[in-house]
């Protein structure tokens, strides 16, 4: 049997461009989901990884049914290339989860087909009760948390976004999730070692689209706004501010103009989420705008927002291990994961 990636057949997580059939999965842990009753399952995927060097080709992981750890786990090095999903030696019904495990800033990956020895379509597996969406940097992607700082220089085959804090915490509240994060972004500045601000690509200009990154790849005339009653959040994760802190640089006049704009964002996503309460994180990599952060947050709520919160994130500890480029280590996740679960049950009552 031989379908596509459309949501009759499979569930999908994340946002994703559904465009000429083809299903893209770019940002992290998007994913397709579905069961079928059969043997083996196989996959045409196409991407673009021959456009970046070998360190950042795309990657995917293949989970089958309860797992945690994937059964398979590769980089995508040929445009299109018809890949073993699932193999068993018995017909049973099985679940197959396909995840994208590099970011979106690298290798795109578009599901063409998918084939099966299944007489009959699969369906999409269950969606869950409890929906959380995370808004943030590299420390969401889970950039380099499978590296070693001042060992290891960032390749995509140490990025591990399953196992990053905005992933852990889901399924340790059992929820379902979507993921718009890009490594190095900011709300004014992203990440520069210069006096001017970096404003080439922010995620206020990039969070009303699906995928804005991939329509300007394709050279698409438009990008395509995203549908917001698509995915209705409970809970929305903001975890911004550690890249514009690279500009900021305790500069007052800085810290003003971030915390003007972090409310604007703010704002903003609560328009396209007027359901959803709003926590907004800060510090695994540096407290420095955290304060500014809280004071957004305390203004919000003088105004009547009340379903807004912050919290910060324990910088991280070198003893617990420091990932590629100074970034959070997988035990670093872990903490950060169990703090930020704990903090979701008491505003949810979850």
């Amino acid at each position: 049997m031989k379908f596509t990636a459309d949501e009759k057949y499979v569930k999908v997580m994340g946002r994703t461009l559904w465009y000429d059939n083809i299903r893209y999965l770019n940002y992290s842990c998007s994913a397709i989901e579905f069961i079928f009753t059969g043997t083996c399952a196989e996959a045409v995927l196409w991407t673009d990884s021959g456009n970046y060097e070998d360190k950042l080709k795309a990657w995917v992981a293949v989970f089958i049914d309860d797992e945690d750890i994937p059964s398979k786990r590769f980089p995508l090095l040929q445009e299109e290339e018809t890949y073993m999903l699932y193999k068993g030696s018995t017909v049973k019904e099985t679940r197959i989860r396909l995840v994208k495990y590099s970011e979106a800033a690298f290798g795109r990956v578009g599901i063409k087909e998918i084939i099966t020895d299944s007489e009959e379509l699969p369906k999409p597996a269950d969606t869950s009760e409890r929906r959380l969406e995370f808004i943030g940097d590299s420390i969401t992607c889970g950039y380099g948390n499978e590296g070693v700082w001042n060992t290891d220089i960032f390749h995509t085959d140490q990025e591990n976004p399953w196992d990053a804090y905005a992933a852990l915490t889901a399924r340790n509240l059992e929820a379902d999730y979507h993921l718009i994060s890009w490594s190095g972004i900011g709300i004014i500045s992203s990440w520069t070692d210069q006096e001017e601000p970096n404003t080439d690509w922010l995620m206020p200009g990039m969070y009303p689209y699906t995928d804005k990154a991939a329509d300007l790849a394709f050279k698409k005339q438009e990008p395509e706004i995203w549908n917001f009653k698509k995915y209705t959040p409970h809970c929305i994760i903001i975890n911004l501010g550690t890249n514009d802190s690279s500009y900021t640089k305790g500069a007052a006049k800085r810290i003003e103009d971030f915390g003007r704009e972090y409310y604007r964002f703010v704002k903003e996503v609560r328009s396209y989420n007027p359901g959803a309460r709003i926590l907004c994180t800060l510090g695994a990599m540096g407290q420095e705008l955290y304060p500014e952060v809280e004071r957004q947050v305390e203004l919000l709520r003088r105004e009547g927002e009340e379903e807004i919160y912050s919290m910060a994130f324990e910088v991280q500890k070198e003893e617990d291990g420091i990932g590629s480029d100074w970034h959070p280590s997988k035990t670093t996740h872990k903490k950060m994961a169990d703090k930020l679960t704990k903090e979701i049950r008491n505003i949810m009552n979850w």
